[in-house]
């Protein structure tokens, strides 16, 4: 695939994302948190207001104290607020013309004038008198200009610093997804230049390491259908041609007048359609096993007890000597599978071994804590260690100047190992102590 134009940045595009929802946060948390501190600072006016109509009740026997300065000057004038006595004020008239109502707090009625500074009178108890507590100074109302506020100068080296610290902790680990990321693309490219062999490295950061397992189970089972195809397109012409030959000879033979083995050669001819027959059929079991969803409906599944299984399917198969050796640490050999699936493992196994053994074919079922294993071995010739991967490819012969008669075709392995492969088991092959080969199969405990 060709990306036509050069996409964004993730970190650009995760770092602008968090920069701006850090300041969608940070205005509304200034837009419901001014409300919240002028609230807070209404109920502290309050107070305020109740606190000094107290103090003055307080300091009435006070030398110099607020209730003799009131008295003798009708107001006083602090820093940010004024102190005045008011003679029969009604509860109904607001304190000033240009006040309005803004909020009744503890049954005292708090007003606003025009500059947005609050007003109360407090009535002071057995008195005719209130007390004006009168707000002069806004606090929230700054004449510096914002470049000059250093309230400014600290918010703004906060955001900036932030935003240098969010962009860091995005960058890290950002920069290692990328990486990682861009080596998932050139292995990509280079698959699909025709490198089927490449795979992709292991990770272990979340989704990073599934989408590399991904691709290379996705690349595996590519290479296999691709070496399948190009074995099957070279191989399946030359196995047919084998019989077909030898049925048009035979036909040429029976037409000569001299010809004195007729019924010989009929016979030939039904093994050579036979053969061919069985070469249909193994193709076409091969095709569906290596094919998932060539199954019409899933394969109907049963409890099957191992021991017997292999049992049955020696003495079905095997026409030499067969042992079956059943370990002493099996106690439970029971297992829910699809019958038909095990039976072309073990089938194709004892078949094998039963081709190219000298006599004796011997079965070995163990036990282990998380799977069984059952060694299919022979006491052939072995198989050398350069070719047993090879073995497992269809149409795969050690000898290759046999030909189908007493070689088979090279699918029955192949068969085996692809129909392991949808049971999740596993085969590998080594050196018996018999001495021929050991194909061990390993059957997980679900």
């Amino acid at each position: 695939m060709r990306i036509e134009s050069r996409p964004r940045s993730m970190f650009t595009c995760l770092y602008i994302e968090s920069l701006l929802g850090m300041m969608l946060t940070f205005a509304v948390f200034m837009h419901f948190g001014t409300g919240y501190m002028r609230k807070a600072d209404l109920d502290i006016f309050v107070d305020d207001g109740i606190h000094h109509a107290q103090r003055y009740v307080n300091s009435r026997y006070e030398r110099h104290g607020l209730y003799e300065k009131l008295n003798q000057y009708g107001e006083l004038t602090f820093y940010d607020y004024k102190l005045a006595l008011l003679k029969g004020r009604d509860e109904a008239q607001p304190l000033c013309q240009q006040c309005t109502m803004h909020i009744s707090s503890q049954g005292i009625r708090v007003y606003m004038d025009d500059d947005e500074l609050l007003r109360m009178a407090s009535p002071i108890p057995n008195s005719p008198y209130h007390l004006l507590f009168q707000e002069i100074d806004d606090p929230h109302n700054d004449t510096l200009p914002w470049y000059e506020d250093e309230e400014v100068h600290f918010m703004a080296s906060l955001f900036i610093t932030m935003s240098i610290a969010l962009g860091l902790l995005i960058y890290l680990p950002l920069h290692r997804v990328n990486k990682r990321v861009n080596r998932l693309i050139m292995t990509q490219e280079r698959f699909g230049q025709g490198e089927l062999n490449v795979r992709a490295e292991a990770y272990h950061i979340s989704p990073i390491k599934e989408i590399a397992q991904s691709f290379n189970e996705m690349a595996e089972d590519i290479e296999r259908r691709v070496k399948q195809n190009q074995i099957f397109s070279h191989a399946i012409p030359h196995e047919i041609r084998t019989p077909l030959s030898k049925i048009q000879m035979a036909c040429d033979l029976i037409r000569r007048k001299d010809c004195q083995n007729r019924e010989q050669l009929f016979n030939d001819i039904d093994d050579y359609i036979e053969d061919i027959s069985d070469l249909t059929s193994d193709i076409l079991q091969l095709s569906k096993l290596n094919n998932k969803m060539g199954y019409d409906e899933k394969p109907i599944e049963k409890v099957v007890p191992l021991r017997r299984l292999c049992r049955c399917r020696l003495d079905m198969i095997a026409s030499n000597t067969t042992k079956l050796n059943i370990a002493d640490d099996v106690v439970e050999d029971e297992v829910t599978l699809p019958p038909a699936l095990a039976k072309l493992v073990i089938d194709n196994l004892i078949k094998n071994a039963d081709k190219y053994g000298n006599g004796l074919v011997e079965v070995t079922l163990h036990e282990y804590p998380t799977c069984w294993t059952i060694d299919v071995e022979d006491n052939g010739e072995g198989i050398p260690e350069e070719k047993r991967q090879e073995i497992f490819m269809a149409f795969a012969r050690l000898d290759k100047s046999r030909n189908a008669n007493d070689g088979g075709f090279g699918l029955g392995l192949a068969i085996a190992k692809n129909a392991a492969r949808n049971l999740n088991w596993t085969i590998s092959v080594d050196q018996s102590h018999l001495g021929g080969a050991r194909f061990t199969v390993v059957i997980p405990k679900r």
